[in-house]
């Protein structure tokens, strides 16, 4: 080669790797041309701090739901406070005016005594309203004690607790379906069929005897299903996701906290339960609990 002769710089290229054909049998030949080094060490070094950028993010994220699960915590803390302390207070109100109007109604004009039946009234309701409020507090926070339960006895222990209701108003309770054993925590469990029955006792149709029917099926520990339906009011079918949310009324002019069906919808989360509600408004409502 002659001295005097030099290559001519190339301009840089992307990277090629290419595959030549050999003379020798059996034998390939990689050629490899100006790399792409340079484009390939920014993509990993943007790639990198892509990776540093998103740990960052997710810390900063796993923080924050650390002090919004403490703040969560303060506020059911709170709730649970609150509702129980008031309870005292209203009780003794209440019992107050029940006392005052046993003994003393009588010789009050017709005026005073019509305020003293709104005032018992309205303690009446803040008591259902604490006491509630007490409920869906214990629901959101209590520890959750996990036992093998019978659902056949969970059915039978809330139908007997509404017995009274129930004879009270000429409703009947019909149980269909195979029992099965399930794990939950017994307490939780009871509140929520006692708040499904309760209701369909108080959203009963004026026009006919209530009937309320309560379904279960299983195919095996961890796959059951129980219903509870009735042949109430029901509700506005575009409502079933509303009237799970605390306060949410379906009935406004129906006596209620809106806080009992929203109870029932915490629990069944907690346990990993699939809870739906849905309705023919007039003919009634049916409300599904579900695992799978």
């Amino acid at each position: 080669m002659n001295a005097n002769i030099r290559p001519s710089t190339a301009p840089e290229t992307d990277f090629r790797v290419s595959l030549l054909k050999s003379d020798a049998k059996g034998e390939r030949l990689i050629m490899l041309t100006h790399d792409q080094l340079r484009v390939t060490a920014e993509s990993l070094r943007q790639m990198n701090d892509l990776r540093s950028k998103l740990n960052d993010e997710l810390r900063s994220a796993k923080e924050a739901n650390l002090k919004l699960q403490e703040t969560l915590l303060s506020m059911e803390a709170f709730a649970h406070a609150a509702s129980h302390d008031l309870r005292t207070p209203i009780s003794t109100l209440n019992g107050a005016l029940h006392y005052f109007s046993q003994h003393y109604a009588a010789g009050l004009p017709e005026t005073a005594q019509e305020f003293l039946k709104h005032m018992s009234r309205a303690t009446s309701q803040m008591d259902r309203l604490t006491t509630e409020l007490l409920e869906h507090s214990v629901s959101t926070s209590a520890r959750i004690n996990i036992q093998d339960i019978s659902i056949q006895d969970a059915v039978s222990e809330a139908c007997a607790g509404l017995a009274q209701e129930l004879q009270a108003c000429g409703g009947q309770i019909s149980v269909s379906g195979s029992g099965f054993r399930l794990h939950a925590d017994p307490t939780l469990l009871h509140l929520v069929l006692t708040n499904l029955l309760t209701n369909a006792i108080k959203y009963r149709h004026p026009g006919r005897p209530l009937e309320i029917k309560i379904s279960q099926s299983s195919a095996g520990r961890d796959n059951w299903e129980l219903s509870v339906s009735d042949n109430g009011t029901g509700f506005d079918p575009k409502d079933k996701f509303l009237i799970l949310q605390p306060f949410h009324r379906a009935h406004r002019e129906i006596e209620g906290s809106g806080i009992g069906l929203s109870t029932c919808a915490e629990i069944c989360r907690r346990h990993n339960w699939q809870f739906t509600a849905d309705a023919d408004q007039g003919k009634g409502a049916i409300f599904t609990i579900a695992c799978s």
